[in-house]
């Protein structure tokens, strides 16, 4: 008990004030017992002697006959009224004990049959930070996946049974140690690759992936003069691992299926400004003219960088020009351009975009940017 009340705090608990004044009378009582007690040894030479019996009737016995004493000098005596208070004082300060007591002990009754019929749902913290390099250790660097399986595509499917040993000589700089560089050909035909394109990396255990490369064969079919070369698209799927600070390939590759084509429709073009588009037919022709010529800075507007398309093109016609409707000094528009390149004649599709310039009082459309759509 003695813990608890120090546990809450309460007052230290003092004895009631009938208590203490039951106590005061009840000592006060046993010193004059001892006092009568020592009488008889302790009287003075005047007392009369026990042969001589007092005058007068005999004295009555007993506490009722006993005449009170005067309070002994210097003794203190507790105060009746402080005893009310402190009585008073004991027993509220108990009552709110008692109080704080039962309160304590609700609470943690109602929180255990909360916790039993309704149990704490687990909070659920997300790892909002972005991935760093710490959490994608285990993953094959992407760039490095790449470079390597374009280059091995490139040496797997490149062979000419003229020279066997050249193959096995590339494969080996992107296979482990000892692994065997013949790669299941079978030392006949000739292939070349002319392009490998790398596409998407997966991720496919600790260290290890697999990347898509995407390659153009080339290959002489027939002899004499029905000799002919014939080109194709073909994609390899090559795994890859990380090991010793570089990829390299883990397995053998797999030929496996392009992606088919899926339907895709075009948005429509906006509705023409056909009177702006005849205005400024002309700026567009000569732009054309002067990109092929080399001198598209002459027909540009200021601010404007446009790099040159090269000088094995020449300019056929501008098939059309639809400027789209708007306002202000910059526009844009389509326009459908013919080029002729190497002996054929090819159809371009671009979006111009157009500045005004005013220069001396007089304005003119120029070329700013051309984009595909």
């Amino acid at each position: 008990m003695k813990s608890l009340r120090k546990a809450l705090t309460l007052p230290r608990k003092k004895a009631a004030g009938g208590d203490e004044f039951a106590s005061a009378v009840a000592h006060h009582a046993h010193r004059d017992a001892a006092g009568d007690a020592q009488g008889p040894h302790s009287a003075s030479p005047e007392a009369p002697s026990a042969a001589t019996p007092p005058a007068g009737p005999p004295p009555a016995r007993g506490p009722a006959a006993r005449e009170p004493r005067a309070p002994r000098a210097g003794r203190a005596y507790p105060d009746p009224d402080a005893w009310d208070e402190e009585r008073e004082g004991s027993g509220r300060g108990r009552r709110v004990g008692k109080a704080v007591l039962w309160a304590v002990v609700g609470l943690m009754a109602a929180g255990g049959v909360r916790a039993a019929f309704f149990p704490p749902t687990p909070t659920v913290v997300h790892d909002k930070r972005p991935a760093t390099p710490a959490n994608a250790r285990d993953d094959v660097p992407e760039a490095d996946a790449q470079q390597v399986a374009a280059r091995y595509a490139r040496s797997y499917l490149t062979w000419s049974a003229a020279n066997p040993k050249a193959r096995g000589e590339e494969l080996a700089r992107d296979l482990p140690k000892g692994a065997d560089t013949d790669a299941g050909w079978d030392g006949n035909g000739s292939q070349l690759v002319a392009q490998t394109i790398p596409g998407t990396v997966r991720q496919t255990a600790p260290h290890q992936a697999r990347v898509s490369v995407d390659a153009r064969v080339s290959s002489t079919q027939g002899s004499g003069k029905k000799a002919r070369t014939v080109s194709s698209w073909h994609r390899l799927e090559i795994p890859v691992a990380a090991s010793g600070g570089r990829v390299l390939v883990a397995g053998e590759p797999a030929l496996v299926g392009l992606r088919s084509p899926v339907d895709w429709k075009a948005p429509d073009q906006p509705t023409p400004d056909n009177d702006f588009s005849r205005k400024t037919r002309t700026a567009i022709v000569a732009f054309f003219k002067a990109w092929a010529d080399g001198t598209e800075n002459q027909a540009t507007a200021p601010g404007a960088a446009i790099s040159p398309i090269g000088n094995d093109l020449t300019f056929r016609a501008l098939d059309s020009w639809a400027a789209q409707k708007g306002s202000g000094p910059r526009r844009t528009g389509i326009a459908e351009v013919r080029w002729e390149m190497a002996g054929a004649v090819v159809q371009q599709t671009y979006r111009i975009t157009l500045d005004e310039v005013t220069a001396s009082g007089a304005s003119r459309w120029q070329v700013r940017q051309v984009t595909s759509l």
